[in-house]
């Protein structure tokens, strides 16, 4: 063996650090791709590489969901409502939530509806896009998937925006997803 090489390897600080180095770069990639299913679908345990359980159902952020939770926008001008989740309440993996947007009378009203899923203790989204359609005749919007991928708090903002894209008001709702 090369005495430059052995030299090295009596020298367990530098030599462990990489090794260390390399496996905590190899654990922190594996099973990131698999999180990331396209059609937003649970990802399965350990998704993105975590294990173990998650409970936040105590957290005060946390919204208790229930068929009709309603919130006022921000501005006051509009309010927020989940007519329905599948499934209920929204649970880790992939969502579907039926929603209306009323105005001060509770008249529904249409628009550009935009939706932003983070977890506002990590400071991250999720992968997959939620599309948004609307349904003239029943003046609620369909979103899905809403893909929230690992347990823990989900903030779901919605945002309506007027036919010149300026935001009318936005409301948020924070749901627990344990796992």
């Amino acid at each position: 063996m090369d005495a430059r090489l052995c030299a090295r390897v009596r020298t367990p600080s530098g030599l462990f650090l990489i090794l260390v180095s390399a496996l905590a770069l190899g654990a922190a990639c594996a099973g990131s791709d698999a999180a990331t299913p396209a059609d937003g679908g649970d990802a399965g345990p350990g998704a993105g590489g975590l294990t173990g359980e998650v409970s936040c159902v105590a957290d005060p952020r946390v919204d208790t969901y229930v068929a009709g939770l309603t919130r006022e926008g921000e501005r006051g001008k509009l309010s927020f409502r989940i007519d329905s989740s599948a499934p209920a309440p929204p649970a880790k993996g992939g969502n579907t939530l039926e929603v209306s947007v009323l105005d001060a009378e509770g008249a529904p009203v249409a628009g550009e509806l935009r939706i932003a899923l983070v977890m506002p203790d990590h400071g991250h989204g999720t992968q997959v896009e939620p599309v948004v359609s609307y349904d003239e005749a029943t003046a609620r919007f369909t979103i899905a998937p809403v893909y929230l991928f690992m347990a823990g708090v989900w903030r779901v903002t919605l945002e309506l925006a007027d036919d010149a894209s300026q935001v009318v008001d936005r409301g948020s709702f924070y749901f627990c997803t344990e796992g």
